[in-house]
């Protein structure tokens, strides 16, 4: 079995955090945070499948110069255990919910969620779960799955999700080592899931989502299989249960993310949910191709900061927004 080798310490320029793994349910969770004791103000964020938190850490850096930040990794991200198979969305959430209520202190004013595409949903189940855990959310291009997208995989087997998710059969096939870190930046710059980001964010992927070997070389992090598993499934009540929200929330979409998870957004707003939507530029992981830009937005989301929303809609990167 490979040893892990994982450098937590950052860049110079990069952010310090404690981390900790916190036992749950049938596995472990690392935990990252910053500036906790004293905050009035706590950011909670979790992030996309295959993407250790700490891959977002342009995005985050910003949002850290007002807030106390917990990050969480979901099991096999970070220095997360993988564990022997996929809990399932519903039980991930779970997870993320009863280490998160643990750190929780009397004094801070405010805990906002945040969360990319699967902990965007993440996010979302948490807050439908328990309305008072969160005083607001902003789910970045959560992976909110279509209904009948969503049926079709609680009763698909494996060869049938392959045929039926061009996700699982990408993921399956992934390259999982690569010679270097410069090698791995080098292959992956601008290719797939990758087309666009910003080099910091690239490396930070490297860096975070992938771990040195005995021998030296870069491993993923998030096996495969387990990549393959959460998107070859969704939360079964989704739909039922987005009708439950009460906590304010805004839906942060790139006009050139997935065509499922636009046909989901467009049925929340026909329905008349209470949530808010933006619409920006970019594709699904738009805070990787514009980091900058994303953490003003999800902080005058916050902040409620409409000046500062329709500056960033006179840039450019935002497209449309409720008001």
């Amino acid at each position: 079995m490979a040893i892990r080798i994982f450098v937590i310490g950052v860049k110079v320029g990069q952010l310090s955090y404690s981390q900790q793994v916190y036992p749950v349910d049938s596995g472990q969770l690392s935990v990252q945070t910053r500036a906790l004791d004293g905050a009035e103000q706590v950011l909670h964020f979790l992030h996309g499948n295959g993407f250790a938190v700490r891959t977002y850490s342009a995005l985050l850096e910003s949002l850290a110069e007002q807030s106390g930040m917990i990050l969480q990794d979901a099991a096999g991200h970070g220095l997360s255990p993988a564990g022997e198979g996929f809990v399932g969305w519903e039980a991930s959430s779970k997870r993320f919910q009863t280490v998160l209520e643990q750190l929780v202190q009397p004094q801070w004013r405010s805990l906002v969620g945040v969360g990319h595409s699967f902990g965007g949903c993440m996010t979302l189940l948490m807050s439908i779960r328990n309305p008072q855990l969160f005083e607001q959310t902003v789910l970045l291009d959560p992976a909110l799955y279509p209904e009948e997208m969503i049926e079709q995989l609680m009763h698909a087997n494996e060869q049938e999700k392959r045929q039926q998710s061009m996700l699982v059969r990408q993921t399956e096939r992934r390259r999982t080592t690569w010679p270097s870190m410069q090698d791995a930046c080098e292959q992956l710059r601008g290719r797939g899931t990758f087309v666009g980001w910003e080099e910091r964010c690239l490396e930070d992927y490297v860096n975070f989502s992938t771990y040195e070997t005995q021998t030296g070389e870069r491993h993923l992090c998030c096996p495969p299989w387990l990549e393959a598993a959460v998107f070859g499934s969704a939360p079964e009540m989704l739909w039922r249960d987005i009708s439950k929200l009460k906590t304010p929330t805004y839906i942060v979409w790139g006009t050139q993310t997935l065509d499922v998870f636009q046909q989901s957004y467009q049925r929340i707003r026909q329905e008349g949910s209470d949530i808010r939507f933006v619409e920006v530029q970019g594709g699904h992981c738009f805070m990787m191709q514009y980091p900058t830009q994303s953490a003003r937005l999800v902080r005058a989301l916050i902040d409620q900061n409409v000046d500062e929303i329709r500056a960033l809609q006179h840039s450019g990167f935002v497209i449309n927004f409720d008001d």
